[in-house]
């Protein structure tokens, strides 16, 4: 299943379908993935869902609930404040998003900045038990920081922390925490 975003240019409020949801409109309508495009899922080797048979999924159990026909609501964005595409926010939904180039990136930053890879560069979770982000760097050929120090393991992250992922530098806008979670509207 293919994960469907919107960015948003913090600038310019009108949400326009890119990336990954171009991707799965043109898998909707039967044109495959095309020439050049993997499917499949992508997997990171810090953050993510273990399955019985050992397999890591990112994003595994807000997965579950999407096919189940629940709402998925955000839990946060990355904007990025410095770097090619400054300007541009990425909606983070619960589970694991994958940072990276490519089409199947839930965070795809191909703005030109090729020092980041193309695929899991870094993953951002969002754990609704703890209401609580964290990073983890996937790749260990490229490094990630957080807040100018070398993520090494996977780290917490807090509304405001600033992520660097090649020439790129991502602010974290958290909406839920501590304070604040869909699960709490719902009563839970």
């Amino acid at each position: 299943m293919e994960t469907k975003r919107l960015v948003k240019n913090v600038w310019n409020l009108d949400a326009e379908p890119v990336g990954a949801m171009a991707a799965a409109d043109g898998l909707a309508s039967g044109a495959g993935p095309g020439p050049g495009r993997r499917s499949g899922r992508v997997r990171t080797r810090l953050l993510g869902y273990e399955h019985a048979d050992g397999e890591i999924e990112p994003g595994g159990p807000s997965d579950d609930r999407e096919a189940a026909g629940e709402m998925r609501f955000p839990v946060g964005w990355l904007v990025i404040v410095e770097g090619p595409g400054q300007g541009e926010a990425f909606e983070l939904a619960p589970g694991v998003s994958t940072i990276g180039r490519g089409e199947d990136q839930a965070v795809q930053l191909d703005f030109g900045d090729t020092s980041i890879s193309r695929v899991g560069h870094a993953a951002i979770a969002y754990d609704s038990e703890t209401r609580g982000f964290y990073i983890g760097q996937s790749s260990r050929a490229n490094t990630v920081r957080l807040n100018g120090k070398p993520v090494a393991s996977t780290e917490a992250l807090a509304h405001g922390d600033l992520v660097t992922v090649g020439e790129t530098v991502l602010a974290l806008a958290a909406l839920c925490g501590p304070d604040f979670s869909w699960e709490m509207q719902d009563g839970a």
